[in-house]
């Protein structure tokens, strides 16, 4: 480090984190604080080149906690539950609503659009964008395009209906119809709570109704997690250890062929 003033060092050391661990957010506010009192942090380089590194840090650990920057795998597993949260907070509103909402938020990360101020008590609220290294979104913007195509999914299933779909089915050499690829879809969409015992169920179950044609228990999981998204990276991977689904019998449940029942029959 190059020798520094007396200032600079007082500067420096109010700058750097408190060797006690502290929240990002709280960190944020001590960071924004101390640029509103000391105007020569902007003045110098060198100084505001660390200020600059510090916030960026607090920042990427702080936005991750944040629902919008979620990564997909987390986003898939409580997609429910924000569905649920966003229609109580808005009334009249439905999952078209909340996914159009998130859908907007991923735009903005994607053209770095987004805003995000730290409000001081007795200063003006200070923009934390402005400071970002150039390639600080690269990695959200990767998983918020992830995102948008997850939810394009889910929008085409919802409204799209089987009528208007009846000669689209995209996996050919699995389902024997669209109309058992879209029932599969709602099913996956609606009842997947653990996620081995319920594919598991659903896979053999249609394998008993003859509606899906044969297909490998790891190659079925394959599919799932690789090209149609409806598993996480950690599901899928404790999956790959197991290296099998269960058998019919033994994932059968009163709920699970309810459920069956109600969206194949």
């Amino acid at each position: 480090m190059k020798n520094l003033t007396y200032l600079q060092e007082r500067i420096l050391n109010k700058l750097l984190p408190n060797l006690i661990k502290t929240e990002p957010y709280e960190e944020l506010l001590r960071l924004s604080l101390l640029y509103r009192q000391i105007k020569d942090i902007k003045k110098d380089n060198f100084l505001f080149e660390k200020y600059k590194a510090i916030i960026n840090n607090s920042l990427y650990f702080h936005l991750k906690s944040k629902e919008e920057f979620y990564d997909l795998d987390r986003f898939k597993d409580i997609y429910k539950r924000l569905v649920e949260e966003f229609i109580e907070d808005n009334i009249d509103a439905d999952e078209n609503d909340f996914i159009e909402k998130y859908i907007n938020s991923q735009q903005e990360i994607i053209n770095k659009t987004i805003k995000y101020s730290i409000e001081i008590s007795g200063y003006k609220p200070l923009e934390l964008i402005q400071f970002l290294k150039k390639d600080f979104f690269d990695e959200f913007i990767r998983s918020s395009k992830k995102k948008i195509e997850f939810l394009e999914n889910r929008l085409y299933v919802i409204n799209t209906s089987i009528s208007e779909v009846n000669e689209v089915n995209p996996y050919p050499l699995i389902f024997i119809s669209a109309d058992i690829y879209l029932k599969f879809i709602e099913y996956a969409s609606n009842n997947i709570i653990d996620y081995y015992l319920d594919y598991s169920y659903l896979k053999k179950r249609l394998e008993h109704e003859k509606i899906i044609h044969s297909i490998k228990d790891n190659e079925f999981m394959r599919i799932l997690y690789e090209e149609m998204e409806l598993i996480s990276k950690k599901d899928y991977e404790e999956y790959s250890l197991k290296n099998k689904l269960s058998s019919l019998n033994k994932s059968s449940s009163t709920n699970r062929e309810n459920n069956f029942n109600n969206i194949f029959d």
